[in-house]
């Protein structure tokens, strides 16, 4: 069990099944909402996150109580169940792998500011490509 006193940001990137784009423009704002609704219940009430059709870039102070597989479920979890709820999916598959990486306070802003722009940066480098960068 971590200290209740560390903070730790991860930077989390999960995705569908074989990357396949399938938040279509209106699923785009009831995944983003599921997203505001979860950052609302964490303890700091901070993070920054990028929706895209195929995955999502999630910014937060990991909660002292969850691991990072725990952090990528609860999300999953939750995007699928407002989707449905919404009736815009009945099954969501997402990838069993995903990429997390924890980011240091004096790159917090920076973190931020990347994630805020990866809907630029994916009109010049795919998934894919992001992805091999990253060491998947």
């Amino acid at each position: 069990m971590r200290d209740q006193h560390s903070d730790i940001w991860t930077h989390l990137v999960i995705s569908t099944k074989m990357h396949e784009p399938v938040f279509t423009l209106k699923m785009i704002p009831e995944i983003e909402q599921a997203i505001e609704d979860y950052i609302s219940q964490i303890p700091n009430h901070q993070g920054t996150y990028c929706v895209l059709p195929e995955h999502i870039h999630f910014l937060v102070k990991l909660p002292p109580d969850l691991s990072i597989n725990a952090l990528a479920k609860q999300v999953q979890d939750l995007i699928s169940g407002r989707l449905r709820q919404q009736g815009h999916l009945t099954n969501i598959n997402w990838e069993t792998n995903y990429h997390a990486h924890s980011v240091s306070l004096n790159r917090l802003e920076i973190e931020k500011s990347l994630i805020s722009r990866q809907d630029i940066k994916h009109k010049e480098m795919s998934l894919k490509e992001e992805l091999k960068f990253l060491g998947m």
